[in-house]
C-alpha cells in the first residue's frame, strides 16, 4: 500500500461514519481530507410509516435494512422487543457494519456487503417482509431491494428509515477537495452534492461505493476510476490502491 504514501484522499460521508476508513488510510500515510456532503436526517413522514409497521412487528418474518444508517434507526426497537416476550421476526443485514449499528445479532448477512448479494442470497419464502430502508430524493425508496425479495416469494413492506441532505462546503474545504488525488463517494447524494458545490471538477481518482452511485456520477459526467463492491473500509483502500498502482504501475 506504499503507493498511497503521501495522497490526499477525500472522504464525503458524514465525520462519524468515516472514522474507521479514515484512521486506516492514515496508517499508510494517507492525508484525509474530511468533507462531508451530506447530513443523515429522518424520512420526510416523520418516521410515522416505519413506526407503524414496526408496532406490528409480529406480523412479519424478516425486517431487512440495507445500511447502518437504516440500522441505527431500528436499533432501540429491537433492543425493547428483544426485552419483552413478544414474537420477534428474523433480522437481516447488509453487512457487518449495519448489523453492529443494529446492536443484536443478525439472523442473515450475505456473503458479500451489497444489496445485490442480498437479493441473490436471501432465502426463498411465502412471508412478510419489512424493508427499512433510505429516502431518496422526492420522498421516494429504491424499489429494487423490494422487487428482488419479492421474487423470492416475499410479500414486502417498504418503510423509509431515514433521507439525506446536501451539506454545503465551505470555500477552503472546495479548494482543498477540488485539488485532492482521490475522492470517495457512498451514495448518490454525495454525487450531487459534490457537483453542486464543487463544480465541474473532481480529483483524478474517483471511487463510487456500489454501481447505483457510480451510475449517479456517470449521469453527471464524472468518470468513475473504480467501483467498490463492498462498504468496507478495506475494500475501499483495496479499491484505492489497485487504481493508484495502473496509473503508476
Amino acid at each position: 500500500m506504499t503507493n498511497l504514501a503521501g495522497k490526499t484522499v477525500v472522504l464525503t460521508r458524514p465525520v462519524e461514519q468515516s472514522s474507521e476508513l479514515a484512521e486506516l488510510l492514515a496508517e499508510v500515510d494517507v492525508n484525509v481530507l474530511l468533507v462531508p456532503l451530506i447530513k443523515i436526517v429522518g424520512p420526510s413522514d416523520g418516521g410515522r410509516k416505519l413506526k407503524a409497521a414496526l408496532d406490528r412487528a409480529e406480523e412479519y418474518d424478516w425486517i431487512v435494512v440495507t445500511s447502518a444508517n437504516g440500522a441505527q434507526s431500528i436499533a432501540a426497537f429491537l433492543q425493547t422487543l428483544l426485552a419483552s416476550d413478544a414474537r420477534r421476526p428474523k433480522i437481516a443485514a447488509v453487512g457487518g457494519a449495519t448489523a453492529k449499528a443494529l446492536g443484536c445479532a443478525a439472523d442473515f448477512m450475505p456473503s458479500i456487503a451489497n444489496a445485490q448479494t442480498l437479493v441473490r442470497e436471501f432465502p426463498y419464502g411465502e412471508g412478510r417482509v419489512l424493508l427499512a430502508q433510505v429516502e431518496n430524493v422526492g420522498g421516494v425508496v429504491d424499489s429494487s431491494v423490494a422487487r428482488g425479495l419479492a421474487e423470492r416469494g416475499w410479500l414486502v413492506d417498504e418503510a423509509a428509515a431515514y433521507q439525506t441532505v446536501a451539506a454545503t462546503p465551505s470555500e477552503q474545504e472546495v479548494e482543498q477537495a477540488t485539488q485532492a488525488d482521490a475522492v470517495v463517494f457512498y451514495s448518490g447524494s454525495a454525487v450531487r452534492s459534490w457537483r453542486a458545490g464543487m463544480g465541474m471538477k473532481t480529483p483524478n481518482v474517483v471511487i463510487a461505493i456500489g454501481e447505483s452511485t457510480a451510475r449517479v456520477a456517470r449521469n453527471l459526467n464524472i468518470r468513475v476510476s473504480s467501483v467498490a463492491a463492498q462498504t468496507t473500509p478495506s475494500a475501499v483502500v483495496a479499491a484505492l490502491v489497485e487504481v493508484f498502482e495502473q496509473q503508476h504501475p
